[in-house]
């Protein structure tokens, strides 16, 4: 047999495996999501002394949920109030995490100044700020968004800042053995170097900006998810807020692997787990 009868037999057996792994995963998947809302089903009618009302069951909130998706269109607000806050505060957060984390990353002085700001303001939880923001940037949406930024700000910023500082000094020494200019060196070689860092500081990013999303919209909002609970809680319609938050877990997990599958696609290497 030639070498490329082998080869392409390698690559077969090799796409058959992972369709394998992946049909396994999916199986395994869906059987674990179905156990889950078997035992959420069961729980409340079993359990002793458990409202139901308070504790609805899968089968009492998918009534609901396609009522606010499908026949009211009540939920469509909130999500889009909540997608465009949420993408708004990501953005300039992340945005300046980058830029933060390359300048400091690369410049030695510009670390030793902003280390002890940037750290001191990093163990400040961003729910902490939330009557803060209140304060200064009123309940519109601007104190929202300014929120979500400064939350994803931090893990852009220390991923970025990490990536670049930790760049092996070849790559270095061989763009400027290369006659490579500080500014093309920052963007040709610092920068490309660390993005599978960026990419996870990103990625952990998503997590908080939904986390900080809900908390601010928990006050003085007046559309968005986290307002949405935070009614329905005033009401004691607990079927409502089970809908909300499955909302928010769906965009989460969505997202989530949005960025999961960037990785694993464009950074092959970057951990054999980064797909998940």
């Amino acid at each position: 047999m030639s070498q490329q009868a082998l080869e392409r037999e390698f690559l077969a057996r090799h796409r058959s495996r992972k369709q394998r792994a992946l049909q396994q995963q999916i199986w395994l998947g869906s059987l674990g999501i179905l156990l889950f809302l078997l035992a959420w089903e069961v729980a409340p009618r079993v359990i002793p002394g458990v409202n139901i009302k308070m504790f609805p069951p899968p089968s009492h909130i998918v009534g609901v949920f396609a009522q606010m998706t499908w026949t009211t269109g009540e939920i469509w607000p909130h999500l889009g109030a909540s997608l465009l806050r949420a993408l708004w505060g990501f953005l300039l957060g992340s945005i300046a995490g980058i830029l933060v984390g390359v300048t400091t990353g690369r410049w030695l002085v510009l670390r030793q100044i902003s280390d002890p700001v940037l750290h001191g303001l990093r163990a400040i939880p961003a729910i902490a700020i939330v009557p803060l923001a209140i304060v200064w940037f009123g309940l519109g949406d601007i104190s929202k968004v300014m929120l979500i930024a400064w939350g994803t700000f931090f893990p852009v910023w220390i991923n970025t800042f990490i990536g670049v500082r930790d760049i092996p000094q070849v790559y270095l020494r061989s763009a400027a053995t290369l006659g490579t200019r500080p500014g093309a060196m920052l963007l040709q070689v610092a920068l490309p170097a660390a993005l599978p860092f960026i990419f996870a500081g990103l990625r952990q990013a998503t997590a908080v900006a939904f986390v900080v999303l809900v908390a601010a919209e928990l006050v003085g909002a007046e559309k968005g998810l986290g307002y949405l609970i935070s009614f329905a809680h005033l009401v004691f319609r607990v079927d409502i807020m089970f809908v909300g938050l499955i909302y928010l877990g769906a965009i989460g997990f969505l997202v989530d692997q949005l960025f999961a599958w960037s990785l694993h696609r464009f950074f092959p290497w970057y951990g054999a787990d980064a797909k998940r």
